[in-house]
């Protein structure tokens, strides 16, 4: 099958003005907002945790219910250009210290987070929301 190219020639004007211009946001329209993220991981937490008692057996499966129903919240308000992360940690009150350590790269301008703690008769419980900026 023979090929065939074809050439036309067109002459550029110089003062002719680009059609488009680029229109990429950096900022995001709906940055992540901490007020309205502390309301829901409160509001979770305490309907969820106020009359429950550390159990070993069933802590994995409520850490794991607990970060989806917050992600979920969390998601519902629309946070454009954001990745939600939740962190939720249940430990047992036996007289111990524990010390939570999260790292990664942050942009200190559009990144943001949300920490809550509860405590309980027999646990300690903690909530991290991290709001990262993504393009």
């Amino acid at each position: 099958m023979p090929f065939q190219l074809e050439v036309n020639e067109k002459t550029c004007d110089d003062n002719e003005v680009p059609k488009y211009q680029n229109n990429y946001r950096m900022e995001p329209r709906h940055p992540f907002k901490i007020d309205l993220v502390d309301k829901i991981v409160k509001s979770v937490m305490n309907n969820r945790l106020d009359e429950i008692l550390y159990d070993d057996a069933e802590v994995t499966k409520l850490c794991g219910d607990l970060a989806s129903e917050i992600r979920r919240r969390v998601k519902k308000l629309n946070f454009d250009r954001h990745k939600i992360v939740v962190i939720v940690t249940i430990i047992e009150k036996t007289s111990q210290s524990f010390e939570t350590t999260v790292g990664f790269l942050w942009d200190t301008e559009k990144d943001n987070y949300s920490v809550f703690s509860f405590e309980g008769r027999t646990f300690h419980a903690e909530c991290c929301v991290f709001g990262l900026n993504y393009e």
